[in-house]
Parts: structure tokens; C-alpha cells; sequence
């Protein structure tokens, strides 16, 4: 059995067993609270896992089909199509519990409790099973890589990363003969294209990743498309959408329509009137923390308790962004004579505008810094209508040139106090890897992607990575 059937059959099984100890943990706990019921009957409904199983078979979750897996959804996709999935199962159990007459044997509270429970569950669970197999090196989908230049050594080095796509590069094949017998990014280069079939009929490979120029791709598919069961096109585009990128067929010829969603009314309107509200039930919410942090401030140094950084916001606007204060006083003058006298800081400060160990930073900011909760304050920037919950990083005037042409589509939008590129490395990714995510984020927003990405700020920030 190849790899793809084994990760789709496992990623199955704990779909059932996630669902399914959901169901009767919940049982158990609302009977402790005082429930009226036979934990039996919720023992008798083990058949609804298959009901589950089978809702996301249809939508495609298992990599297309238990028969015929490919590669992976993308992680939003997927997270998107569970909430779909779950949320269908539970209504046909409530549908099918209301037409036998049999619901007053069961509790509609212990169905609530299940549902947000898998909801959550699940896609935690499939992290931990994607992990394990990319740690442990089983369930994974072996592939040849046609072209080693610089998009495909790019992409052999995502994967060799990724734990949730699950496809593991083995061989690339070139037709520089230059690149021959080497090894790029521990993988070696086994051959020419025209060699492809023979190397992956010997090696076992069914499946084929091609970064090459279109018109080479054009030339090479149809002698691919006779061996290789699955065949991965990836054009060398890094701001090319994703998620609202839709096939279209005109007469016999492919067509692609892209959408930019944050450049449409509804989507933009939607989006702000949800972070309005999570704006003001978080500063209701967290209000006793903001009162301590800033008691703490006020006692262990001398200075205001907030810092008005500027930065560029909506058209290019200048706003201030408020911020819990985590230097020492004239720190800006500290900072112009730091980097006069040391050029090791001066390159580090003009390649990611902070320094890592900076020594203007007092020990209770060291803290706010590494969890983030120096920038709560923002929550106020949300309120009066300068920033985002989630958006681009908000950037300093002398930041523009990194973007170039990019920046005429970020000004469009508002900055965010997380976004996509603080949960996917934060502060030791590099500036080009910051520009292309502002841009993938923009390109491809969803509300989805907006819950994606406040789970991953969560774990982020209680793990305390990449901030400083």
C-alpha cells in the first residue's frame, strides 16, 4: 500500500475516534453536571462516525477520495470544509432524532457541547497525526521534482518542512546536465525530464511535481501524463492568488479568473463590522490585565505607560499605533548612537528594522515582547478604525521600498495587529518572505483564513516564538 492511501485511511480513523470520544466525553461530563440519561444510548450512536466519515469523503477531504489520494488541501481549506462537514453531520442527527421521535433520550445540550468540541478537536487531532508522520517518516507521498532552478529548490525546501501536505521530495530531474549528479538541498539530481518515467518506474514514484517555464511544461505533460498517476503544477508566481482562483473552460481552452476579495464592498464591510466587535469584547474582556500590565510599567521604570509608534496605515495614512511602553526613556537617541558605533547592529537594524537583545528594552518589556502583550493597546487602533485584528504588518515609512510595486495593493488595506506573516516565523523570517505573505494574505483573504490565523496567534504567542 503506497503512502497517500496509508495518510488518507489513518487521517480516517482518527476522524472517527476524534468524533466519536467527543461525543461520549461530552455525555459523560453533562451527566456529571446532573444530565438525565442512559450513557448507553450515547454508546449505541458509534454509526454516526461512518456518517462523518463518509460527509467528508464527499466534500473531498481525504486527498479526493479513499481510492485515488493526491495531495492535501491547503490547511484553510480544509479547516473551512470540516466546520461544513461536522456542522452537516449534526443536523442530520438532530433531523433524524426529531422524525423517529427518539430525542427525548438524548440531550440537546450534550449535541451543542460535541459539536464545538469536535469542531475544535478535530483539526487538532490531524495535527498531531500529520506530525507524527512526518516525524516518524510514514504515510507520506514520495515525488519526483522536474526542474531544479530556483522555484523547485524553493519548493523542495517548503515540503521538506511542511508536515500537512505530506508529499516527500525524492529525486529532481533537470535537463541542465550541469546540475546532474549533484545534490540540492540533500536531494539529488537523478537525471534528465526525458528520463522521469524510468527513474520513477524504478523507484516507485506515482507522483510528479513540475516547476518548469509553462512552454516547457506544455512540451513535457503529455509524455508525463501516460506514467504518473498525479501531476502537480506549480507555476513560478509567488503572489499568484490561491483561494479565490476559479477554472474556467472556453471551449476546450483553460481560463483562470482571479478575485480580490478585500477589494470588494461586502467581504471589506463583513470584515470590519467582525473585528469591531471581537475589538471591543477583547479590551472588555482583558480590561483587569491591562491594568496590571500597566501598574507594572508605571513601578519598574521611569515613563509614560503606552509608546505611539508611527506607521503607515489605510492609503498610506500616517497613524499611531499604541503600543505598551517596553524601553527605557530616550531610547530613540540610544538607538542613533548604537548605530553609529556598532555596524553589526546597523545591517541587522536595516534588514528587519529591530535588533534581537536589543539593550533598550527594560526586563518587564523583554516579557511583553516575547508574549505579545505589549501590542493589546491595539485593540483601541480597531476600535477607532485605523487598524485590523487581522491584516499586513503595519510598517514605517522607510519600510516602502522593500515592497516596490506590492505596496500600491498593502495601502489598500488595513494594517492588522496579527496577521499571517506574525504567525509563520514572526521575527526571523527575512524581508522578502514578510512582503510575499502581506501579499498572500491580501490576495487570498477569508473569514477562514482570518480564523486560521487568530488559532495560530494563539499557539504562538503561548509558545512565545519568533517575537523580540
Amino acid at each position: 500500500m503506497n503512502g497517500g492511501k496509508i495518510r488518507v485511511i489513518l487521517l480516517a480513523l482518527v476522524d472517527f475516534a476524534t468524533f466519536y470520544g467527543v461525543l461520549l466525553l461530552s455525555a459523560w461530563l453533562y451527566k456529571l453536571c446532573g444530565g438525565s440519561y442512559l450513557m448507553l444510548e450515547y454508546f449505541r450512536l458509534w454509526p454516526l462516525g461512518l456518517v462523518l466519515l463518509s460527509c467528508n469523503s464527499f466534500i473531498r477531504i481525504y486527498h479526493g477520495n479513499f481510492f485515488y489520494p493526491g495531495a492535501a488541501l491547503g490547511q484553510v481549506e480544509e479547516l473551512r470544509r470540516l466546520f461544513f462537514s461536522v456542522t452537516l453531520v449534526y443536523l442530520l442527527i438532530f433531523s433524524y432524532l426529531f422524525a423517529t421521535r427518539n430525542v427525548e433520550f438524548y440531550s440537546r445540550a450534550v449535541f451543542m457541547m460535541s459539536w464545538a468540541g469536535t469542531l475544535l478537536f478535530l483539526p487538532l487531532s490531524r495535527w498531531v497525526l500529520r506530525s507524527a508522520m512526518k516525524a516518524f517518516s510514514f504515510g507520506q507521498i514520495h515525488a519526483l521534482v522536474a526542474g531544479a532552478g530556483a522555484g523547485g529548490v524553493s519548493l523542495v525546501e517548503e515540503l521538506q518542512k511542511n508536515r500537512h501536505i505530506g508529499i516527500v521530495p525524492d529525486a529532481f530531474i533537470d535537463d541542465d546536465v550541469s546540475k546532474i549528479g549533484k545534490s540540492i538541498q540533500n536531494i539529488q539530481v537523478l537525471g534528465k525530464i526525458s528520463d522521469a518515467v524510468e527513474i520513477a518506474r524504478t523507484a516507485k514514484i506515482d507522483y510528479i511535481i513540475i516547476c518548469l517555464p509553462l512552454a516547457v511544461t506544455r512540451e513535457k505533460i503529455k509524455i508525463l501524463s501516460t506514467y504518473f498517476h498525479h501531476i502537480m503544477i506549480v507555476p513560478d508566481n509567488d503572489v499568484f492568488p490561491t483561494a479565490w482562483t476559479y477554472p474556467i473552460d472556453i471551449n476546450d481552452r483553460l481560463g483562470m479568473e482571479l478575485r480580490n476579495q478585500l477589494m470588494l464592498q461586502g467581504p471589506r464591510f463583513v470584515k470590519n463590522m467582525f473585528e469591531l466587535i471581537m475589538a471591543a469584547m477583547a479590551i472588555f474582556a482583558l480590561l483587569p490585565l491591562f491594568i496590571l500590565i500597566a501598574f507594572l510599567i508605571k513601578i519598574t521604570s521611569r515613563g509614560p505607560i503606552f509608546y505611539r509608534a508611527e506607521r503607515l496605515g489605510l492609503d498610506g495614512k500616517t497613524i499611531n499605533v499604541l503600543k505598551f511602553r517596553t524601553m527605557y526613556q530616550d531610547a530613540h537617541a540610544e538607538l542613533e548612537q548604537m548605530l553609529e558605533t556598532k555596524p553589526e547592529l546597523r545591517k541587522e537594524w536595516q534588514e528587519k528594522f529591530k535588533i534581537s537583545n536589543d539593550p533598550r528594552i527594560t526586563p518587564l518589556g523583554q516579557f511583553l515582547r516575547r508574549s505579545s502583550l505589549d501590542e493589546l493597546p491595539q485593540f483601541f487602533n480597531v476600535l477607532k478604525g485605523e487598524m485590523a485584528v487581522i491584516g499586513p504588518r503595519p510598517i514605517v515609512e522607510e519600510e516602502k521600498k522593500y515592497y516596490g510595486e506590492n505596496y500600491a495593493i498593502v495601502n489598500r488595506v488595513k494594517p492588522g495587529i496579527t496577521g499571517y506573516w506574525q504567525v509563520s516565523g514572526r521575527s526571523v523570517t527575512n524581508y522578502s518572505q514578510r512582503v510575499r505573505m502581506d501579499m498572500y494574505y491580501i490576495m487570498n483573504w477569508s473569514v477562514w483564513l482570518d480564523i486560521y490565523i487568530l488559532l495560530k496567534t494563539v499557539k504562538e504567542v503561548l509558545f512565545c516564538r519568533g517575537a523580540y
